[in-house]
């Protein structure tokens, strides 16, 4: 009985195929927007090292969150900045895809 109940354990989880992303080419053009106002903001940072959030719009605003990634094992920090860079909020009109404002942690 114990070979039967460990048996399904033996071998490691295969790994999770990747599968294609779809965004609505609106969400793109407030990426694009956010995009750009997060490379005037943090120009030495990498993007690989964020992690973006793109919330729903909410009175004609999305906001676009660039979180930085904790090092691993790192707890979160106050104030959003890691050894990776800041944390930047951008607000973008969904009429034209303007720059409402920015903001950056300390």
């Amino acid at each position: 009985m114990n070979t039967f109940a460990t048996t399904g354990f033996a071998a490691p989880p295969a790994p999770a195929e990747a599968q294609a992303l779809e965004i609505d080419g609106s969400r793109v053009q407030v990426l694009v927007a956010a995009l750009s106002a997060f490379s005037e903001n943090e120009p030495d940072a990498r993007l690989a090292n964020y992690i973006v959030h793109v919330n729903p719009p909410q009175d004609g605003l999305s906001q676009v969150v660039f979180e930085p990634r904790q090092p691993e094992g790192q707890p979160p920090t106050l104030g959003g900045r890691t050894a990776a860079g800041r944390e930047i909020n951008v607000w973008v009109r969904e009429s034209d895809h303007g720059i409402e404002r920015v903001s950056r942690s300390r």
